[in-house]
């Protein structure tokens, strides 16, 4: 080190030092240490502080602005056509890249730069199976960070990403895709996540939402009909989040997709065992099920149908039934409250579902003037039995009627009196 360099390192390290004379070796001791003038160190990043670790003769400063710095570099050089090692030839465009800056945004292309490759020590590659519009947008995403999208381009956009594996990218475009999904485009983007979104998580499960939220409406439109495979169909209708929609509904849709392409009908008898008929009302069977052409075409549907009717006609053994064609659409249990007076006021009987925290949704119960002793509940029937009802003569006296709702229909049904009052 020169006299020059040491004579300016004493006069920062030490308030009073003085510049040292030729020959002479004495040395003045530094009264104040060279980090006690400088900002007070903390031990670990907290807010916009420096993070510094401390040993016993050691101090490491860790740059608050370093990686901006090393991306904004990267820009810079980029911008000023500066140090660039690689040209992609991508149809017949020639894109021009760092080939550090490429391995540390791309698994793909730290494989290529890294691994024994040909491409490794070339200048020129070439790259097939993406286009150029698609490529730009990635790139520049690899640059500056920042993704445009839209509905013409995001296509083009994700299959580049997918391509060189930037998984933040497609995670990008998914989310795009998912947010400007409606029933217009629905098949469009339904082909294109499952296409390109393997892997990124929550994309199925989103989607699905969307698609079994607006089922029926989408049923009705040829270019759904057209992507919508059996299986996925299927798996659609033995889902309970399809409870929203009345269950002849669900077998309109099907009739939908079957008569979309006449190669289909052969699978008539599979599709209907995800039918719930009992669902239905006897006259949505007979008006709506038994006069179409499948009726007559499928044995399975057939069969479905003299079930239903049969679990219609024989109302007492309703409750000791559970098979797949009566079981309720919901996805989650409901709370359920009787109510049969307020104060000492006479009320009809009414029950109250709770369809989510503090929100209630009022059933009407039987039209009498009852107070009811017990609530039962057996697969998934409620039962209402015995308490008080009012006599003739304003009395109040013990009752042995039995009613019976029915969430499958909305509706109630007087059975048979127990013996006894109670």
């Amino acid at each position: 080190m020169s006299e020059g360099a040491r004579a300016g390192w004493s006069k920062r390290g030490c308030g009073d030092s003085h510049r040292r004379e030729p020959g002479k070796h004495k040395h003045r001791k530094c009264e104040r240490p060279l980090s006690a003038q400088l900002s007070q160190p903390v031990i670990a990043r907290s807010g916009s502080k420096r993070c510094v670790m401390s040993g016993a003769d050691v101090e490491v400063y860790l740059s608050q602005v370093h990686d901006g710095s090393v991306s904004s570099g990267f820009r810079a050089l980029y911008e000023e056509r500066l140090l660039l090692d690689v040209t992609l030839l991508i149809e017949e465009h020639h894109f021009q890249a760092h080939k550090a800056l490429l391995a540390t945004q791309s698994d793909y292309f730290r494989v290529m730069f890294t691994a024994d490759m040909r491409e490794r020590d070339q200048d020129k590659i070439h790259m097939k199976g993406l286009t150029a519009a698609g490529f730009g947008h990635i790139l520049r995403f690899m640059y500056y960070g920042s993704l445009e999208l839209s509905m013409p381009t995001v296509q083009e956009i994700l299959q580049a990403a997918m391509y060189v594996q930037l998984t933040e990218a497609v995670e990008f475009c998914c989310s795009f895709l998912l947010a400007k999904i409606c029933l217009e485009n629905c098949a469009e983007v339904m082909r294109l996540l499952e296409d390109f979104s393997v892997g990124v998580e929550g994309v199925q499960e989103q989607l699905d939402n969307f698609l079994l939220e607006n089922f029926v409406p989408l049923m009705s439109r040829a270019d759904f009909l057209s992507y919508l495979s059996l299986e996925r169909l299927q798996a659609y209708l033995n889902s309970d989040a399809l409870s929203r929609f009345p269950e002849i509904e669900l077998y309109e849709a099907v009739q939908s997709w079957l008569r979309h392409d006449r190669r289909r009908w052969r699978h008539t008898d599979t599709i209907v065992q995800s039918i719930r008929f009992c669902l239905m009302t006897p006259a949505n069977i007979f008006e709506k099920v038994k006069t179409s052409e499948f009726y007559r075409y499928s044995r399975q549907l057939r069969q479905e149908v003299d079930q239903a009717l049969s679990y219609f006609h024989d109302v007492n053994q309703q409750p000791l039934v559970e098979t797949q064609s009566n079981r309720i659409r919901s996805v989650r249990p409901q709370t359920a409250v009787f109510r049969g007076m307020i104060g000492h006021s006479m009320v009809n009987s009414k029950i109250l579902l709770l369809q989510r925290p503090k929100v209630w949704w009022e059933l009407e119960g039987p039209q009498v003037p009852l107070r009811p002793d017990c609530l039962a509940i057996i697969n998934n029937f409620a039962f209402l039995l015995g308490g008080e009802e009012l006599g003739p003569d304003g009395e109040f006296h013990a009752s042995s009627k039995v009613y019976r709702y029915d969430p499958r229909q909305n509706s109630w049904q007087r059975m048979a009196d127990m013996s006894v009052p109670r």
